[in-house]
């Protein structure tokens, strides 16, 4: 049993890729879901398919402050959906890199700098204009995401996202320590090769599934309703006691 009905959640990277079964799964469940993203017309598309599906938990998208015109602070923006829905009680971060193929010899720092500013600073950004209204919240819980790579280290994605990813998951390590007295916790899912609903790869990193099969031990590639099932449980009023941890969901790949 997960109890999700009635609470809200806002969400990033949620609009495409492998965080769209997440979303539909936690309106299915009664949670009203807030898509912030920088891609209107495609949230809007999700917003709208999830409304026709006639899902008991509400979804509406949301603008980032800077996407805004004229641009407004992220906190009004936080302000404005707890307004709106009455409370925000769940924080998922799952932005991802823009996958590019790097190495140690050829990236350059500002382009280091960047894909840490994106993924470290937009995690952090969330966690700090939602905290207000997660102390507020009965179950409050905020969900970011790591890899395999950024978790332990390796060649398999790109440089940059992995450093990128390591930082995002000291991240959640240290807010979930100095959060756990307030009853907020902070978990970390790290991710494997997850494909999309179609089947297509949404890392382009992994262009052909057959090359990575070897790495895996189930010997598939994960799927968008795997990473939903574990955003579910995160999500959910029964998680309480979990905080600190990081969610291996890579099929065994970060076994090998």
């Amino acid at each position: 049993m997960q109890t999700l009905t009635g609470r809200t959640c806002v969400f990033s990277g949620a609009s495409g890729g492998d965080g769209v079964a997440a979303a539909k799964a936690l309106c299915q469940a009664g949670m009203n879901v807030v898509v912030m993203t920088h891609q209107m017309a495609q949230a809007a598309s999700l917003v709208e398919e999830i409304q026709k599906l006639g899902y008991p938990g509400r979804c509406m998208a949301m603008q980032d402050g800077e996407a805004q015109t004229p641009p407004v602070p992220d906190e009004d923006v936080y302000r404005q959906i707890y307004e709106t829905l009455g409370s925000i009680d769940v924080v998922i971060s799952n932005t991802g890199g823009d996958g590019f193929e790097d190495s140690i010899d050829t990236v350059d720092t500002d382009t280091l700098q960047k894909e840490v500013g994106h993924l470290l600073g937009g995690s952090y950004s969330m966690l700090k204009c939602a905290l207000p209204y997660l102390r507020k919240s009965g179950s409050p819980r905020v969900i970011f995401m790591t890899s395999v790579e950024g978790a332990r280290g390796g060649k398999l994605e790109s440089f940059t996202n992995a450093v990128a990813k390591g930082a995002v998951l000291s991240l959640a390590k240290n807010s979930a320590a100095r959060l756990a007295s307030e009853g907020i916790t902070v978990n970390c899912i790290q991710k494997g090769a997850i494909t999309r609903i179609n089947g297509a790869i949404v890392d382009p990193r992994w262009k052909d599934t057959t090359t990575m099969l070897p790495y895996i031990p189930m010997n598939r590639m994960g799927t968008p309703e795997d990473l939903a099932a574990a955003i579910c449980f995160l999500a959910s009023e029964e998680s309480a006691y979990v905080t600190g941890t990081v969610l291996d969901v890579s099929g065994g790949l970060s076994l090998v």
